[in-house]
């Protein structure tokens, strides 16, 4: 059935192909940005059990604790990363879809 659907179906135009892409690109965006929110209320947490172990005396724990505060800092970068890295692919997209419009006028003009 679902072979039949795709045949029907007319091929998207770049820009509708375009438009789809920039919209899954700004969904992972959007869910990059909901995972770093998550990592840093964790790291929040981690950073006040930090001083209640030094309170305590438990340096043991504390560090311990700020190795993992350390690690979750780190996959915060690389999440940052991610998210700029999509936000370039979005842009390369967008300018070759451009690109791909101006060039039957470049030649037509000559």
């Amino acid at each position: 059935m679902e072979a039949v659907k795709s045949l029907l179906k007319p091929k998207p135009t770049p820009q509708q192909q375009l438009r789809e892409w920039q919209r899954r690109l700004r969904n992972e965006g959007r869910n990059i940005e909901r995972q770093i929110r998550d990592v840093q209320k964790e790291e929040k947490k981690v950073e006040k059990a930090i001083r209640d172990a030094a309170k305590r005396g438990d340096m043991g724990s504390a560090k311990a604790l700020a190795k993992e505060l350390v690690q979750s800092r780190k996959a915060v970068n690389r999440l940052y990363e991610n998210k700029a890295q999509l936000n370039s692919i979005s842009m390369h997209l967008g300018e070759i879809v451009g690109n791909g419009r101006r060039l039957p006028r470049i030649f037509l003009s000559r």
